[in-house]
């Protein structure tokens, strides 16, 4: 059919042409003149206010150390407000930018000066946070710090964005406050708060992860940097070869492909699990049921990249049986997967004991700790006890002696008690007297006989308890 009926041949084409240009006069004001940046971009003062940036020396420096303390702090007590806070002064933005300049305006003195500031300012950044973390007395990893020690591909992700938004932003006329949102949502600091707390304590599955992830930030950032100088025609320093420009883009590009690679198999095994887990909570929904018994508690960890599931169960006692059919059918579903019930049955006796099993089970860590301290506490003062008992062995013969000293003697005993309120322990003497005797008995012999228990076992504070024979 002929696309222009009653046209002449060859006016079809124009036509459409007419269309095209009229649809691109309508969209352009709304959406491509909107869209544009490069008539806002300023080369200039922006190549001279990332130039400023880029030293690291004098005053900068110690801003750094003092934003890594704080950060380090904030990691160390789990406290995000505070890591947010040392962010937002944090200095490294700074060098990480002038390398993707220096790249950018092909400035190879820029690059050296950037790579130069950089590595002094990380070396900086580590040692000062594992020197925070050899002082403080908290050792164990908060949940802000696990979170810095398994980027992901969405990581990388958060870093080109963050830099796209960073150096758009530094280019413009005007300018803003975007700069500190950008180094709150790369997060540059608490990746090398981590690394420092890795190499502080040896952990070196905290230093390489959390290294990695700073790693991936900073050459994002400068990636992002680069694209965009590119992209708005920042005047170049010097011209290279083509060919040997071609040559430093595939070997740029083969190394950001490396970089990135692990992130994206990080980010596989992640959303593996992820889905893994939705598939085991929806079976235990479907499976894990017994009259009068609830599901309380249910955690997956994967020690050794399979599923293990822990159950903490409340109510009436389900029979292992039929727990062990559960665990088959779960590990039929998911292969590999194992069950681990942890349960005891209902009623007063034994709500008390489920209660601190639950406990247990969701406070683990802090609950061990605390439990470690009062093992710790009761050692030392069974030893204080022990060494005190052992200094103050009585006679094994005192009770028999005690009963020669006077006639209405019934009968001794000898011990040790401690005074209430206090862990010192002191010897104790109590003496039964009788009535029904030829030689009776009075106060000042018990005043004797205490006299003689106190200088036969030279304990001038010796208690000696008096008592009559019922």
């Amino acid at each position: 059919m002929d696309p222009s009926p009653g046209l002449p041949e060859g006016q079809a084409q124009p036509s459409l042409q007419r269309v095209w240009l009229k649809v691109y006069a309508l969209l352009k004001p709304i959406v491509i003149d909107r869209l544009n940046i490069v008539d806002l971009a300023e080369p200039e003062s922006t190549i001279a206010g990332i130039k400023k940036d880029i030293e690291f020396k004098g005053f900068n420096v110690w801003i750094l150390v003092f934003s890594i303390f704080i950060a380090s702090i904030g990691l160390n007590v789990d406290s995000t407000a505070v890591v947010i806070g040392a962010m937002l002064i944090s200095p490294l933005m700074g060098p990480i930018m002038g390398f993707g300049l220096g790249i950018g305006i092909n400035d190879l003195s820029v690059v050296r000066k950037s790579l130069l500031n950089l590595g002094v300012a990380t070396g900086i950044a580590i040692l000062t946070s594992a020197l925070y973390f050899l002082v403080s007395p908290i050792d164990e990893a908060s949940n802000e710090l696990f979170a810095r020690t398994n980027p992901t591909f969405l990581d990388v992700l958060v870093a080109i964005f963050g830099g796209l938004t960073g150096i758009l932003a530094g280019s413009r006329k005007e300018k803003n406050n975007v700069i500190p949102g950008v180094a709150i949502a790369t997060a540059l600091m608490p990746p090398l708060c981590t690394a420092g707390y890795g190499l502080a304590n040896g952990q070196w599955e905290y230093f390489l992860g959390a290294f990695y992830l700073f790693l991936i930030n900073a050459i994002l950032i400068a990636t992002s940097t680069t694209l965009v100088v590119r992209y708005l025609r920042f005047p170049l320093v010097a011209v290279v070869d083509p060919a040997k420009e071609r040559k430093y883009k595939r070997m740029f590009t083969a190394g950001l492909l490396a970089l990135i690679l692990p992130s994206g198999w990080i980010f596989y095994k992640t959303v593996s699990q992820t889905i893994t887990s939705s598939e085991i909570r929806s079976y235990l929904a479907e499976h894990a049921k017994f009259p009068g018994t609830e599901i309380v508690k249910s955690e997956i960890t994967w020690p050794d990249g399979t599923p293990v599931v822990n159950l903490v169960l409340l109510g009436e006692h389900v029979p292992e049986v039929l727990t062990g059919q559960w665990g088959t059918g779960l590990a039929s579903e998911i292969p590999g997967a194992q069950l681990h019930v942890i349960q005891n049955a209902a009623g007063p006796d034994n709500l008390e004991e489920m209660q601190r099993l639950i406990d247990l089970y969701s406070d683990g860590r802090e609950d061990l700790a605390a439990r470690d301290s009062e093992i710790r506490n009761l050692r030392a003062e069974l030893e204080s006890t022990r060494s005190q008992l052992g200094q103050m062995t009585l006679p094994e013969s005192l009770a028999d002696e005690v009963q020669l000293q006077h006639p209405a003697i019934a009968s001794a005993g000898v011990g040790m008690f401690r005074t209430a309120g206090t862990s010192t322990w002191a010897p104790r003497v109590e003496v039964v007297w009788q009535d029904s005797v030829s030689v009776p008995w009075s106060v000042a012999d018990q005043l004797r006989i205490g006299e003689w228990l106190r200088l036969r076992l030279a304990q001038p504070d010796l208690a000696v308890i008096h008592g009559q024979e019922d």
